[in-house]
């Protein structure tokens, strides 16, 4: 027997049905897309931009708003979601909010704008918008975060503002008239007398012609008092680089344009929103003087070194010049010096760069070296003979010649190679007095002819035997064995020094033509695989160089 509870809890799941029922059939609409501009509004304000995507497929993606006319997105898009019910019909959409400002009074358009989702394609129609001078948007009601620094007792204790705050917004550059590659900074300060609550960029700092580099400001701005026609402002600088010119003439640094909001104090006083636009900056770059031998662009206070390390390896080994050049100048763009110190007897591999630059207000400094890898080919006193590498100083403008080297390296000859020992009992024991009873056997007279033949041959035998030996001894021990664990470039280092030993040795003998070759052939691949950059398994070329090296060895 059914009860009314239970024909109650019927009627509600029927509902449920079709409510979900008529939901579905009202969520079987086509998908659409919806553009929203705000239709008017002022240079100074900031508009919102929608993009609404009812009924979305799965898989919507971020909007392609096409042309932007007179407009710059200036935040987003956010995104969300929405659903509704109403009449029965269950309705979903998707929505990319933008923050967009114009550019100037005008008319202003987007689009058209298009979303793709699930390989559906929806186009929406271009959206209008009148832009007008000024603002038309009502006074701000309340505090944005801003990052100049204020006094935390001002909101509580409110100061009588003037009437009209004084903002200026300049464009300082630390030198007018320099040399190509002379650095300089470039700074944008704001001088007031108000508060300033909020800062956006309309045109930011850009510099044709120039290398540049920005410096790093701290989150929070704190300003310094200066004086300026006899006005005191709070300057707070907002933008600086280091510059370097790349070409000589009147270089023309543009106007830049700034958004600020201007003495806010929350529903006490809101405040006003600013233009302000720095002047355009002109710099007369000159042409250096004819540059001196052995100069590769260095340009500022900076010095030249040289340096070895070690200064004493065995034969085999390997060292390090260092070529560095320490200073503040125009670092970043300084070539490889155009020589370095050279010695006889060494080789050299190309250089491996380091640098250490660093860019702060005090313009650009640190370090940059240029390391070469010598091998040298003999043993004793080498020298690496001097070499000059200029540097053009602005403040003499003149080039100024650094001196580097003479540098000496000490190579110690290799260890002498130990001789091959023969076996006990190889060599046939010395003969000892016959006892007398062989005397006898053989008489006391010549010994006979066959006698004298037959130990001939017997002696023949026994030095051919050792001499074979020896030879068989000495190409055995020409590759020293493996040592478990051993490295690519720790192998390589040891055929290495036993090709130098052995060479020593095949030279004295008058080696066939093409052996000498082939050993420098075989001693460049091993300098290769000791001094692969970061080291990388060459075990297969070390075990391929191990078998040229024997087949030499025969060879030779």
């Amino acid at each position: 027997m059914r009860t009314p509870g239970d024909r109650r809890c019927g009627t509600r799941a029927l509902l449920v049905a079709g409510v979900l029922l008529t939901a579905a059939a009202g969520s079987a609409a086509e998908p659409s897309i919806e553009v929203r501009l705000t239709p008017r509004f002022g240079v100074e304000d900031r508009a919102n931009l929608e993009v609404r995507i009812v009924e979305p497929p799965s898989g919507v993606s971020q909007p392609e708003l096409g042309q932007l006319t007179n407009l710059q997105v200036v935040g987003g898009p956010s995104r969300g979601t929405e659903f509704s019910f109403i009449n029965g019909v269950a309705t979903s959409a998707v929505t990319f909010s933008y923050l967009v400002r114009a550019e100037a009074p005008g008319p202003a358009s987007v689009g058209p704008v298009t979303v793709v989702a699930d390989d559906v394609v929806l186009r929406a129609e271009p959206v209008d918008a009148e832009v007008v001078p000024g603002s038309v948007a009502p006074p701000r009601s309340r505090r944005r975060t801003s990052p100049f620094f204020t006094d935390p007792f001002e909101d509580l204790f409110p100061r009588r503002r003037s009437p009209a705050a004084t903002v200026v917004l300049r464009h300082l550059i630390s030198s007018r008239r320099i040399v190509v590659g002379e650095p300089v900074m470039a700074t944008v300060v704001l001088d007031t007398n108000g508060r300033i609550d909020e800062f956006n960029w309309i045109t930011a700092p850009s510099y044709p012609g120039w290398w540049a580099q920005r410096v790093e400001s701290p989150e929070q701005i704190t300003p310094e008092v200066v004086e300026v026609e006899g006005v005191r402002f709070n300057r707070f600088v907002i933008a600086r680089h280091a510059l370097i010119p790349l070409k000589a003439g009147v270089l023309t640094i543009p106007e830049v344009r700034a958004q600020l909001g201007v003495g806010s104090r929350g529903l006490i006083d809101p405040g006003e929103v600013m233009d302000r636009t720095t002047d355009q900056l002109e710099v007369q770059v000159e042409a250096q003087p004819p540059p001196q031998t052995n100069y590769a662009g260095a340009v500022g206070q900076l010095r030249y070194k040289a340096r070895l390390e070690p200064a004493e390896i065995e034969f085999g080994g390997s060292a390090m010049l260092a070529v560095e050049l320490r200073g503040s100048g125009n670092l970043p763009l300084v070539e490889a010096p155009p020589v370095w110190p050279a010695c006889e007897g060494c080789e050299a591999y190309p250089p491996e760069e380091e640098s250490r630059v660093g860019v702060d207000e005090r313009g650009i400094h640190g370090s940059r070296s240029w390391n070469v890898t010598v091998v040298p080919r003999e043993w004793g006193e080498l020298v690496f003979e001097p070499v000059e590498l200029a540097v053009f100083d602005p403040q003499s403008q003149s080039y100024r010649r650094d001196t580097l080297g003479p540098l000496t390296l000490q190579v110690s000859p290799p260890p002498p190679t130990p001789t091959p020992v023969a076996r006990a009992g190889a060599v046939p024991p010395e003969a000892t007095p016959m006892a007398q009873d062989e005397r006898r056997v053989l008489g006391d007279g010549e010994p006979p002819q066959w006698l004298w033949i037959l130990g001939a041959l017997i002696a023949g035998v026994t030095v051919g035997g050792v001499v074979v030996w020896l030879v068989v001894r000495r190409r055995a021990t020409v590759i020293p064995p493996r040592t478990p664990g051993q490295t690519p470039a720790e192998r390589a280092r040891e055929l290495q020094v036993a090709l130098e030993r052995w060479w020593l040795d095949a030279r004295a003998r008058r080696p066939k033509p093409g052996v000498e070759e082939e050993m420098q052939r075989i001693r460049r691949e091993l300098e290769a695989v000791r001094f692969a950059p970061g080291r990388a398994d060459h075990s297969e070329t070390i075990v391929e160089l191990e078998e040229r090296f024997r087949r030499l060895s025969r060879r030779a």
